[in-house]
């Protein structure tokens, strides 16, 4: 995949935690689930929460798919 600021090849890897990832207008402090309507889950699961995502070396930003699974 080629990153859309710069235009370099992204390495495909995945973001990957213990808990639930979701993203958020707020900043919580020890939150391990979404709590409003309006954050969006990117990976859950029992034995921990992965997704698929290209990181861009040169720009340092990770890009994430949240359609395809």
């Amino acid at each position: 995949m080629k990153c859309p600021y710069c235009e370099e090849e992204m390495d495909k890897g995945f973001v990957q935690s213990a808990r639930n990832i979701f993203w958020s207008t707020e900043e919580k402090k020890l939150v391990f689930a979404p709590g409003k309507s309006d954050d969006i889950p990117i990976a859950s699961g029992f034995n921990g929460a992965t997704k698929e995502s290209y990181f861009c070396k040169n720009c340092k930003k990770i890009i994430i798919d949240l359609i395809n699974d």
